[in-house]
């Protein structure tokens, strides 16, 4: 695990944050800095590359809400967000009021790349992965059906928390059985397991890099499940005062609070 601790701590801490309900009954409290809050790891010097429709039953309900007549892609559909977007693991998700009548939320695995790499074959993409963290994927659904494109709609400045910590591969074995989630106001509003995604980490890592070289930092969002809030009927937004959640097994929890009003506000 890369987290901003030191030494044994970094196991204490990762224990903390996979399962904080049951850390009291683990570990002595006492082990954790006092001090101790999660940063965003770093920022990355590009843009975040992500993928869109990866979990079948997200497809669906995706399709439904932007009127697609294939629902399920017959290859990845990948695109970028700002950088910009990027917040830390339990930063407030500042919105300024006009750009937040349709604020929704996408618990994402995210993929931390490790080498450089053109033209990586699957075979050998996993090679190229430093480790993982979760990324929250906050979208505002008007803007993203207005400009009939994703850019804009998952750029929000500052309003796309990641962390709270990078945990390596080995660590995370088998991936495929993980479970992956979000809640909001502790409502579970998501859950899956990682296997559920039609493309695979190393099918997302070779079909970037055919096109673009990777570099090391960069950063591959990997699609959200089902259970978000414009897959609602009526769809369930956030709103101000919100907290929402979002998680990958044996990585940690998001959690973030929903300000409405201008960024100015709250000092990041």
């Amino acid at each position: 695990m890369l987290a901003p601790a030191a030494g044994d701590e970094r196991s204490v801490i990762l224990a903390a944050l996979a399962d904080p309900e049951d850390f009291s009954h683990r570990h002595d409290a006492g082990a954790l800095p006092a001090d101790f809050e999660p940063s965003m790891p770093y920022m990355p010097e590009r843009d975040p590359f992500c993928l869109g429709k990866n979990y079948r039953e997200h497809a669906e309900e995706f399709a439904r809400f932007n009127g697609d007549a294939e629902a399920v892609p017959p290859a990845p559909v990948v695109f970028t967000k700002s950088a910009a977007a990027l917040c830390g693991p339990s930063d407030p998700i500042v919105v300024a009021p006009e750009l937040a009548p349709a604020l929704d939320y996408e618990a994402e695995l995210l993929v931390v790349i490790g080498r450089p790499g053109s033209g990586v074959p699957v075979a050998d993409a996993l090679q190229y992965v430093a480790g993982y963290s979760v990324l929250n994927d906050t979208t505002a659904r008007d803007l993203q059906r207005l400009h009939a494109q994703w850019y804009l709609g998952k750029s929000l400045p500052a309003a796309t928390p990641w962390g709270p910590v990078i945990v390596t591969p080995e660590e995370l074995e088998p991936l495929a059985e993980r479970r992956i989630g979000s809640s909001v106001n502790d409502e579970v509003r998501q859950g899956a397991q990682l296997r559920q995604m039609i493309f695979s980490v190393a099918e997302a890592v070779a079909g970037i890099s055919r096109i673009v070289a990777l570099r090391p930092g960069d950063l591959i969002a990997m699609g959200t499940p089902s259970g978000v809030g414009v897959g609602f009927d009526p769809p369930r937004f956030l709103a101000h005062g919100d907290e929402v959640q979002c998680w990958v097994e044996g990585i940690g929890h998001l959690r973030n609070r929903i300000v409405v009003g201008e960024p100015a506000v709250v000092a990041r």
